[in-house]
């Protein structure tokens, strides 16, 4: 039996084993072409171990830093711009709380994060929705961050918040009628205010498309000449892409806006009045301002006329499948996944939801 070494010399074996581990995971890392600053290498393997570290002053430092990779990280995954200003405004507005209240060496502590998001709430007022989804944005930063440089995780314990339950406001057939007769009969002759506002409306209703989907459309991405016209959502929500039937009440609109404006592939579809891309704030305005003037009494946002759109299709065809394809929602991959949808299903039900809206046709003055 093997004598049993003094106490001394057992913990100078364990000392060379742990160095000789964290020498073989530089070595690794470095024969891997990780370029990363050695303690920073370090660290990671010392979280792969089960070592957190403590709290320090540097605290703030890191998180400056780290927060730069985390937004290069999100950027190089496709995430939309909104996605990435989200997370730089909430990362940003925690570390300018942390200057503010002399709270820099507790970011890595759970104390520090309840005061900074009960001071959120005082200062912001937010809705249920924004403070849950701060919540959620910071949670997954330093989550990524504890992993990354070993520290602690201050959202661990944390029970977020509950997930509050978006408004389902939709409008009726008549209601929608109303916008759309006011967006015809504005308060000021505006040349070509008329016929932009009316095709905002119907190209969110036909097509359902996020705000930043519908902006982003160039005419380039519009196929107006097939049976089956279409037009090609680059980059939808996760970055993906998908082609978005567009039924012939809508394509005949495009037409019409084409042989009359005359523009290049590369020219937006939704334009302001200047001729530039359509501002997200100007659309917004275009959708309020018609169900405001429509005197309707629910509160009216581009996402009620998309879940409006979600709603009459269901309507329409009673098959759920058709409407996670037509929103291009990722939340409803599960039902897709087990049930395709062939082009000429989504094109019958898209045209069915047109058909169903029975919507009058544009009148001849609306160049204005």
């Amino acid at each position: 039996m093997p004598e049993a070494l003094e106490p001394g010399k057992q913990l100078a074996l364990t000392d060379r084993i742990a160095i000789g581990a964290l020498e073989g995971a530089l070595s690794h890392a470095r024969a891997a072409n990780d370029g990363r600053p050695a303690l920073e290498l370090l660290a990671g393997s010392l979280v792969e171990l089960g070592v957190r570290a403590a709290p320090s002053a540097y605290a703030v430092r890191i998180v400056v830093r780290d927060r730069d990779a985390w937004l290069r990280r999100l950027a190089s995954a496709q995430r939309s711009e909104s996605t990435i200003s989200a997370y730089r405004i909430a990362i940003d507005d925690l570390l300018a709380w942390a200057k503010r209240e002399n709270r820099s060496v507790d970011l890595f502590e759970e104390q520090a994060i309840v005061d900074y998001l009960a001071d959120y709430r005082e200062r912001r007022s937010p809705a249920p929705a924004t403070y849950y989804r701060r919540f959620v944005l910071l949670r997954r930063f330093m989550q990524w961050l504890s992993r990354r440089q070993g520290t602690p995780d201050p959202f661990l314990e944390l029970e977020a918040p509950p997930k509050p339950q978006q408004e389902r406001d939709w409008l009726t057939r008549e209601e929608f009628a109303r916008m759309l007769a006011a967006a015809e009969r504005p308060p000021r002759c505006i040349p070509g205010l008329v016929a932009r506002d009316r095709l905002v409306l119907i190209a969110i209703l036909y097509t359902a498309l996020r705000r930043s989907e519908l902006i982003a459309v160039r005419w380039g991405d519009v196929d107006l000449d097939s049976q089956r016209p279409s037009l090609l959502v680059r980059r939808g929500k996760g970055g993906k892409a998908r082609r978005q039937p567009l039924p012939h009440q809508l394509a005949a609109e495009l037409d019409r806006h084409r042989q009359e404006h005359k523009p290049v592939s590369s020219d937006p579809v939704f334009r302001g009045l200047r001729g530039g891309q359509l501002q997200p704030t100007a659309l917004a305005r275009i959708v309020s301002r018609c169900a405001t003037r429509a005197e309707l009494t629910k509160h009216v946002t581009a996402h009620t006329l998309r879940h409006t759109a979600a709603t009459w299709l269901r309507q329409a065809t009673g098959d759920t499948r058709l409407v996670a394809e037509y929103l291009g929602h990722s939340d409803l991959s599960t039902v897709s996944r087990y049930a395709h949808v062939v082009p000429e299903e989504m094109h019958t039900a898209v045209q069915a939801l047109a058909d169903q809206a029975q919507l009058p046709a544009r009148s001849a003055d609306t160049r204005h």
